[in-house]
């Protein structure tokens, strides 16, 4: 089954894709870092509402979902699931972007972190809206695909501002919905790339895309992207905590093995930072076990099937 887009949403997608397009080229002298935040972009979506598009906009939340999805597709990298996806439905009004999202341990690395300016922590039963300020953080060196950072000393949370113990499980939800978001964008564009690849590369004779091999877990890759792409739809059309948990499941369940195909698929190009696809596929890694990874996702999807499981008697 697939479904179309509708004439505006079909706009709307072409319209990101043009400013992606535009500002998405990686410079020379950074094609070997492990990431690109590239400002431009970032830029661009903003004055072009595009980072707070169901605020600004007043569009809905599969629009958002559909506008994560294609930044996503860039090489380079900016937050925009945080915003576009995760802050309408937990707090009130705009949220100061960069956003990162956090609970559990606040002194680990963390996504966006260096350039943050808010943060939306679950903390103690109750979500919390946190400035960040530039001196708060360390940069530290990474190779999955982001800038990440973890703060000098323990945040003080009592600067921030409680949005109530009733915005936790949107929080959750939706911070899953854009992980699998972010995911199937990055899925598409690094199968295509890898598609154009194995049809130039030449090995006994012919191209690597030639062989039957290839083509079947190509193939399969591909399901995967176009698969967890239905998933995300379906979750942020129903605005369901069961489809986001299922989206990410899915997502993060085959990170490691369509990761593992298309590095084969590009040789010895493809283990090396000199080629474009570990600006996809890096980001892949880092968001494999966010939230838990898929298990927890998994185990939350069971819980609202059946309830949470009883403890086992000694």
């Amino acid at each position: 089954m697939d479904l179309d887009l509708t004439e505006d949403q079909a706009a709307l997608v072409a319209a990101v894709q043009r400013l992606v397009d535009d500002h998405g080229e990686i410079p020379k002298e950074s094609r070997r870092g492990s990431h690109f935040y590239s400002q431009a972009l970032d830029r661009a979506l903003t004055q072009n509402g595009f980072t707070h598009v169901m605020l600004e906009s007043g569009l809905t939340a599969l629009d958002a979902a559909l506008v994560v999805e294609q930044v996503s597709r860039s090489p380079v990298v900016i937050e925009i699931g945080a915003s576009a996806l995760v802050a309408p439905h937990v707090a009130d009004a705009l949220v100061p972007r960069p956003i990162v999202l956090a609970r559990g341990d606040l002194m680990k690395p963390q996504r966006f972190l260096p350039v943050a300016k808010s943060m939306l922590v679950e903390h103690a039963g109750d979500l919390k809206l946190l400035p960040v300020a530039p001196g708060e953080v360390e940069e530290i060196s990474s190779v999955y695909g982001y800038p990440m950072g973890r703060f000098k000393a323990a945040p003080d949370l009592s600067a921030s501002i409680s949005l109530g113990a009733s915005r936790i499980q949107p929080f959750r939800q939706w911070w899953r919905l854009s992980i699998a978001a972010e995911a199937a964008g990055m899925m598409q564009a690094a199968v295509e790339f890898t598609v154009d690849y194995v049809k130039q590369r030449r090995l006994f004779g012919t191209t690597v895309g030639n062989f039957q091999a290839v083509q079947h877990r190509l193939a399969h890759a591909y399901r995967i992207g176009q698969a967890l792409h239905m998933l995300v739809v379906k979750a942020a059309w129903s605005g369901d905590a069961f489809d986001a948990n299922q989206a990410a499941s899915f997502a993060q369940q085959h990170i490691p093995k369509l990761t593992f195909d298309l590095h084969q698929f590009n040789g010895a190009m493809g283990v090396s930072n000199e080629h474009l696809l570990h600006f996809w596929t890096y980001r892949l890694k880092a968001l494999q076990s966010e939230m838990g990874g898929a298990n927890a996702a998994a185990l939350d999807t069971a819980d609202q099937l059946w309830g949470p499981a009883e403890p086992a008697l000694v």
